[in-house]
């Protein structure tokens, strides 16, 4: 089993039917991952919809969240790494505290929407893999 941190850009992408949804679908339908997340990709996905009783997407959220086995808590601890990893890569804030929680959980691979040569694909300490790159999912299609 891997560990992955899917990033809330890839549930997004996979709600939405955007490109790349196929491989969205695929990472969170995984029998050979162990999933873990954060408070923040809570955040990041459940209280608009929430807000708008869209139960639907609260739903399909909810299939993942059910799968994750460890949540790493929004803490200054998770700020201070945050903020620090930031600074070195040039990460956004949002996805440094994502980063750094995947990283505090023992993940070994981040997946997320985002193309790749964002800031986030510096971070040396864990693999970022994004579903839009047919070099880190080869059965992508356009």
């Amino acid at each position: 089993m891997t560990r992955t941190f899917v990033d809330s850009s890839v549930l997004l992408t996979a709600w939405r039917g955007r490109e790349g949804s196929e491989q969205g679908l695929a990472v969170l339908e995984a029998d050979d991952r162990e999933f873990c997340t954060s408070q923040m990709v809570r955040l990041e996905l459940l209280p608009k919809p929430g807000y708008f009783k869209n139960q639907l997407e609260c739903a399909f959220y909810g299939l993942h969240f059910a799968r994750v086995q460890a949540e790493e808590p929004l803490s200054q601890a998770l700020g201070d790494e945050a903020m620090k990893l930031g600074g070195k890569f040039g990460v956004a804030a949002a996805d440094a505290l994502n980063l750094c929680a995947a990283i505090r959980l023992g993940a070994k691979e981040f997946i997320t929407a985002e193309k790749p040569g964002k800031p986030m694909f510096r971070v040396p300490a864990i693999q970022v893999l994004s579903i839009h790159s047919s070099r880190d999912f080869p059965g992508k299609t356009r």
